[in-house]
C-alpha cells in the first residue's frame, strides 16, 4: 500500500515541530545571550540609579523569557524589576535603551555565539522526522525565534521541512505569538493540512497551550525533566521524555486514542434526545429546561404541542393555589387551601414560541411531516439546541435548527436563534414569532391578560396574577439577519439551499423588579439589535465558562459520570438567583411539583454545592431566611413558642404553605400531612447552614448583621419548645427526616440539631461580644435578649436528651422505634415506594420502615462526632429498613457507605442518585427535576468518596480516598472555595488531568 493511500487510515497528514528544545538545543545559547544582554543593561541601570547591581538569573530566563516572543520577553523581565522603557521602533540601534533596542542587541549576541559555537541537534528528533517524511507525512518547523532560519542553516536541517516559519515570518504576517495558536495554524495552512489532521510537538508550556487552542489532532509534550504534569495541565495529549520512542504507527495510535477521548469529552458536555416520544415529553421538558435563577423555561419544542407544559417561571411570583393542579405527583391534589395569596408558583406563557410554515404547510414536532428530531442541551453553555427535519410533500425537505438560553449575563433576558433552510427546493416561507397563547386560561390559570400590543415590531404582553396582584411583562423583538427591522411575523420567498436566520430576544420584568414592568421590558429589547443578540449569546457563554472554572468535576476514565455531574451542576446553577428575597424551590424553576415551595433541602442538600463553588449564592440563600424571619416569628407565636420557627414549606413571606392533607385524584381519598406542624428540625437546619457558611467564609459582616439574629431567634424557639422529662429536656411530637413516622418523641436527628443550634447561638454571642460589642448590645436590646435567657440556653444544651449508641452501637431513631415490628421490605419496593404507603399511613407509623436517611442523616451532618464502628453499626441497622421513597435518600446512603469503604453499596446508591433524573427512575421528573438529589449526589462525591474535611488552610482529602473510587475512575479533580480562596482537590490512581 503506498503512503498516499495510507494517510486516511493513519489519521494525520503532518507533524509540526517546535525548534528549540525539540529539534535543536539552543536554549543554552539563548540563555547566555539573554544574560549577557541584561547583565550589561542592569549594571549600567544600577550605576545610573545609584543602586546595587542585581544580575539576571536563570530563574528570570525561565519565568519571563523562555518560549516567548523576543520583545515580550524584554518587557516581561523589565516589568519584574520595576523598569519601564519606551518600545522604540524596529530600526532602533541594537543596544538602545528601548524594548526594540534591547531585543535587537540580544539577536546580535545570539548570532555571535551561534556562529562561534554551532548548534547541538537532537538525533532522535532528526531520525523521527526522516521516518515521517519517508512515510509521506509532511513536516514543518515553527519557532518564535527570529533567528530560526539561521539555526536551521547552521545545523544543516533545512531540507527536512516542507514549511519553515520563524519569528521574522510571524512579524511580517502579523501573527500573534504563543500562547496564541496563530503560527501553528499558519504553518498548517501552508502545508495544506487541516489542524485536526496535524500533530504538534512542543516542549514549552506556552507552546503546548497554543497547540491546544489551535485544535490540532494531537499535541505531544516533550518533557526534559520535571514538567510532565504541567505539560499535561496545559493541554498535551501525550507526554514523552524522548522522541526516540515515537514512530509513524505510535503517533497514529495516539491520534486515534485522542480522537476517541475528545469525542467522549464532547459527549460529556451535552445531553441529547434522538427522536420524539409523546409519552416522555413532559419529562423531557424538565430535563431540557433552561434558567438563570431569576427565571426558568421548560424545554418544550419551539411550537408547543397540545398538552405541553411549556411553562415560564419567574422566581418569587406566586399566587393562590389552583386546586386542579397536582401537588408533588400527578396523583396528589391539594387540600383546598385558599387563604394564602402566595402559595403556588405561577406558570407563564412560553417565551420561545415560534410557528413555521412552508408553502402553507405548518411544521410541528410530532406532526405528519416530521422526519427527524433532536434536542441537545449544551452543558458547557447551558444552551438548548434543536434540529428538526420535515418532508412537506414530493420529497421537499425543510431543516429547522434552533438554540435558546436564559442569559446568565442579563437575567431578565432570554435569547433565541432560528435557522430555516429549504434544503432541496424553493418556496414561500412564513415565520410567526407571536407569544400569544390561545389556551392561556387553561395553561396558566393564575393569570389574567392585562394588555397585548405591537410597537414597531416589538410584541408586548402584560399579565396580572389573580389573587396576589403581581404584574408581569414580556416584550419580544425578533429580527431576520439581512434586514434592519424587527417584525412579529415574517413572510417571503426562500431559495433552494438558502438558510434564513432569525434572532429574537425577550425581556421579562415583574412588579417585584420595577414599578413599570411593561416599560422596562420594552426599553430593554428596543436597545438590542441582531449584533447585540449574538454578543449576548457570547456574554452568556463567557459567564458559564467562569461558572465551570469553579464548579466542574473531572473524572478521567468515566465521561458518562462527568456528563451526569455536569447536568446536575448546570441545573443547580440555573436554579439559583442572587436575590435575597427568594430561594430555590423543591423542583427549582423547571416544573410545577411542590408548587415552588422552599424546604429544608435548600440548607441541608443544595447549599453545600453553592457554598463551596459559588459562596455569594449561598449567602443570598441564607439572606432569604433572614428576609423571611418575621414569618418564622409569626409561626412560633402561632404555636405558643418564642423566637423563630421556620415553615416547613414557605414562599416569599416565610409563612407556612404546607398542605394539611392531599387528596388522591383517582379515588378522592384524603391523606393527612403532618410535616407542616411537626417537621420542626428545619429551624435547626437553617441555623446549621448559617454556621457552616460562617466557617467556610469568615464573612464577619454576614454573621454580625444576619447570622447572629437568626441564631438567637432559632435558639429561643428551641428553648421554648423543649419540655422537662425524666432524662432532662425533651422534644415531643415531631416528624424527623423520615416522614413515615409522626408524633414521635426525641427524634435523634432533631434533638442533636437543636442542641447544636443553641450551642452555636451562644458561641456567636461570645464572638460578637469580643468583636462587635456595640452592635451586639444594640441587637440584644432590639430583641430584648437578657443574660438570664442565655443562661437558660446553656442549661438546654447541657441537659437536652440526645440519643446515643446502645450496646450494639445503634442510635434509636426516636423513642420506642426499637420496639416497633419490623417490616419485610421487598426488593422491588426500594427506590419506588408504592403509593399504598400513603394509604396505610397510620399502619406504617407503627412499623420499622423508613422513607429516607434519618439517623444516617445525623451521621452525615456530624461526620466527626462518631467513630467508624458506630457509623457502620447504624448503617447496617438502618439501611435494610429504608425504601428510599424520597430522592434525598440515595445520596446520603452513598456518602456513608463510601466513608465506610463499602464500595458495592456506595456505587449502587451513587448511581441511583446520580442518574435519578436522566433515567427518570422515580417516574416523576415530568413535574420538574430534583435539585436536592443533585446536591446530595455532589455531597456524596465530595464528602463521601473523597472524604473531604476542612482545616484552617482549606480542604483536605482523606488519604484513603483513591482506594474508595469506582474501578473505572482514574481520579477525581475539582476546586473548592474556602475562606476567600479556591483550592484544587484531587484524588486518584494517576496524575490529575
Amino acid at each position: 500500500m503506498d503512503a498516499a493511500h495510507d494517510r486516511p487510515a493513519r489519521g494525520y497528514e503532518a507533524v509540526l515541530f517546535d525548534l528549540d528544545g525539540v529539534v535543536t538545543r539552543t536554549a543554552d545559547v539563548h540563555a547566555a545571550a539573554w544574560k549577557a544582554l541584561f547583565d550589561d543593561f542592569l549594571r549600567e541601570h544600577a550605576r545610573r540609579e545609584g543602586k546595587p547591581f542585581q544580575p539576571f538569573e536563570h530563574g528570570d530566563y525561565l519565568a519571563f523569557v523562555d518560549g516567548k516572543p523576543r520583545y515580550e520577553g524584554v518587557r516581561g523581565f523589565l516589568a519584574s524589576r520595576g523598569i519601564v522603557l519606551p518600545d522604540g521602533a524596529p530600526d532602533d540601534e541594537p543596544g538602545a535603551w528601548t524594548v526594540h533596542g534591547l531585543g535587537l542587541r540580544k539577536d546580535v549576541l545570539f548570532l555571535e555565539r551561534l556562529r562561534d559555537e554551532g548548534v547541538e541537534v537532537f538525533g532522535e528528533a532528526v531520525a523521527l522526522i526522516k521516518t515521517l517524511r519517508a512515510a509521506g507525512v509532511k513536516t514543518a518547523v515553527v519557532t518564535s525565534s527570529r533567528n530560526g532560519r539561521e539555526v536551521l542553516h547552521v545545523a544543516g536541517l533545512e531540507p527536512l521541512f516542507d514549511v519553515r516559519l520563524d519569528g521574522l515570518d510571524a512579524a511580517v504576517l502579523h501573527l500573534r505569538g504563543k500562547p496564541f495558536p496563530d503560527p501553528f495554524l499558519k504553518a498548517a495552512e501552508l502545508l495544506g493540512v487541516a489542524p485536526a489532521r496535524a500533530i504538534v510537538v512542543e516542549d514549552s508550556l506556552p507552546g503546548v497551550e497554543s497547540a491546544r487552542r489551535g485544535g490540532f489532532g494531537l499535541v505531544v509534550g516533550l518533557d526534559h525533566g520535571g514538567t510532565a504534569d504541567a505539560l499535561a495541565d496545559h493541554g498535551a495529549d501525550l507526554v514523552v521524555g524522548s522522541l526516540g520512542g515515537l514512530d509513524v504507527d505510535r503517533l497514529a495510535q495516539a491520534v486515534a486514542t485522542r480522537r476517541a477521548a475528545r469525542r467522549a469529552a464532547r459527549l460529556a458536555w451535552q445531553v441529547e434526545q434522538e427522536g420524539f416520544d409523546p409519552a416522555r415529553e413532559h419529562a423531557m421538558e424538565s430535563l431540557f429546561a433552561v434558567g438563570n435563577g431569576y427565571l426558568g423555561v421548560r424545554g418544550s419544542p419551539d411550537r408547543p404541542l397540545p398538552g405541553s407544559q411549556g411553562d415560564l417561571f419567574v422566581a418569587g411570583i406566586y399566587d393562590r393555589k389552583h386546586l386542579p393542579r397536582p401537588y408533588s405527583e400527578q396523583e396528589f391534589l391539594g387540600d383546598g387551601r385558599d387563604d394564602n395569596l402566595y402559595s403556588e408558583l405561577v406558570s407563564m406563557p412560553f417565551p420561545f414560541r415560534v410557528s413555521v410554515e412552508v408553502d402553507g404547510c405548518v411544521l410541528e414536532v410530532g406532526g405528519p411531516h416530521m422526519r427527524q428530531y433532536q434536542r441537545r442541551l449544551d452543558l458547557r453553555r447551558a444552551e438548548l439546541h434543536g434540529a428538526v427535519s420535515f418532508d412537506v410533500g414530493a420529497g421537499r425537505r425543510v431543516e429547522i435548527r434552533t438554540r435558546r438560553c436564559a442569559s446568565q449575563a442579563d437575567l431578565h433576558l432570554v435569547l433565541q436563534e432560528v435557522r430555516v433552510c429549504l434544503a432541496n427546493h424553493s418556496g414561500e416561507l412564513a415565520v410567526d414569532f407571536s407569544l400569544a397563547d390561545p389556551e392561556l386560561a387553561a395553561r396558566h390559570p393564575h393569570l389574567t391578560a392585562a394588555g397585548v400590543e405591537e410597537i414597531d415590531g416589538v410584541e408586548v404582553h402584560v399579565f396580572r396574577t389573580l389573587a396576589s396582584g403581581f404584574v408581569i411583562a414580556l416584550a419580544s423583538r425578533a429580527m431576520r439577519i439581512g434586514e434592519d427591522r424587527a417584525a412579529v411575523r415574517w413572510r417571503g420567498s426562500a431559495s433552494i439551499g438558502e438558510t434564513r436566520r432569525f434572532l429574537r430576544c425577550t425581556a421579562i420584568y415583574t412588579s417585584r423588579d420595577t414599578d413599570d414592568p411593561r416599560k422596562a421590558a420594552v426599553d430593554h429589547v428596543r436597545a438590542i439589535g441582531p449584533e447585540a443578540i449574538d454578543a449576548a449569546f457570547r456574554e452568556h457563554a463567557e459567564r458559564w465558562a467562569g461558572i465551570w472554572d469553579a464548579a466542574d468535576i473531572r473524572i478521567p476514565g468515566s465521561p458518562a459520570t462527568e456528563q451526569a455531574l455536569r447536568f446536575n451542576a448546570c441545573h443547580l446553577t440555573s436554579a439559583a438567583d442572587r436575590d435575597p428575597r427568594i430561594s430555590v424551590g423543591g423542583r427549582a424553576l423547571t416544573g410545577r411539583a411542590y408548587e415552588g415551595h422552599i424546604f429544608w433541602d435548600v440548607e441541608m442538600f443544595k447549599l453545600p454545592f453553592y457554598l463551596y463553588t459559588a459562596p455569594d449564592v449561598a449567602r443570598c440563600l441564607l439572606l432569604y431566611r433572614h428576609h423571611t424571619l418575621d414569618g418564622a416569628r409569626r409561626r412560633a407565636r402561632e404555636f405558643g413558642n418564642r423566637g423563630a420557627f421556620y415553615a416547613w414549606e414557605s414562599t416569599v413571606t416565610g409563612d407556612d404553605v404546607t398542605p394539611r392533607a392531599i387528596r388522591l385524584k383517582t379515588t378522592g381519598k384524603v391523606i393527612p400531612i403532618f410535616t407542616g406542624t411537626q417537621q420542626i428540625h428545619i429551624t435547626a437546619d437553617v441555623a446549621h447552614a448559617v454556621w457552616r457558611y460562617w466557617e467556610a467564609t469568615r464573612d464577619e459582616v454576614f454573621l454580625r448583621d444576619v447570622g447572629l439574629e437568626i441564631l438567637i431567634e432559632t435558639a429561643r424557639y428551641w428553648a421554648s419548645r423543649v419540655v422537662r422529662g425524666p432524662r432532662g429536656w425533651h422534644i415531643r411530637g415531631v416528624v424527623g427526616p423520615d416522614e413515615y413516622h409522626h408524633g414521635v418523641d426525641d427524634n435523634a436527628y432533631t434533638n442533636w440539631m437543636a442542641r447544636d443550634n443553641v450551642e452555636k447561638a451562644i458561641e456567636a454571642l461570645r464572638w460578637a461580644e469580643s468583636r462587635y460589642a456595640r452592635e451586639r448590645a444594640a441587637l440584644a436590646e432590639r430583641l430584648r435578649l437578657e443574660p438570664a435567657e442565655v443562661e437558660q440556653w446553656s442549661d438546654v444544651t447541657a441537659e437536652l436528651y440526645c440519643p446515643g449508641p446502645d450496646a450494639r452501637g445503634v442510635i434509636e431513631q426516636f423513642e420506642g422505634f426499637f420496639d416497633l415490628p419490623r417490616y419485610p421490605l421487598p426488593a422491588e419496593e426500594r427506590f419506588r415506594a408504592p403509593i399504598s404507603r400513603l394509604f396505610e399511613w397510620d399502619e406504617i407509623n407503627r412499623l420499622q420502615v423508613i422513607k429516607q436517611a434519618d439517623v444516617l442523616m445525623l451521621l452525615h451532618v456530624f461526620p466527626d462526632a462518631f467513630p467508624r464502628d458506630i457509623v457502620e453499626a447504624n448503617y447496617r441497622y438502618y439501611e435494610p429498613l429504608t425504601d428510599h421513597g424520597s430522592s434525598l435518600s440515595p445520596g446520603i446512603h452513598a456518602a456513608i457507605a463510601a466513608r465506610l469503604g463499602l464500595r458495592e453499596d456506595a456505587e449502587r446508591y451513587w448511581r441511583e442518585s446520580l442518574w435519578l433524573d436522566l433515567s427518570n427512575s422515580m417516574s416523576n421528573s415530568a413535574l420538574g427535576i430534583h435539585p436536592a438529589c443533585m446536591g446530595a449526589t455532589w455531597q456524596a462525591l465530595v464528602f463521601g468518596f473523597l472524604g473531604v474535611r476542612f482545616d484552617e488552610e482549606g480542604p483536605v482529602v482523606d488519604p484513603d480516598a483513591a482506594a474508595r473510587l469506582p474501578e473505572d475512575w482514574h481520579g477525581v479533580s475539582t476546586t473548592l472555595a474556602w475562606r476567600g480562596r479556591r483550592h484544587r482537590v484531587h484524588a486518584g490512581r494517576e496524575v490529575a488531568p
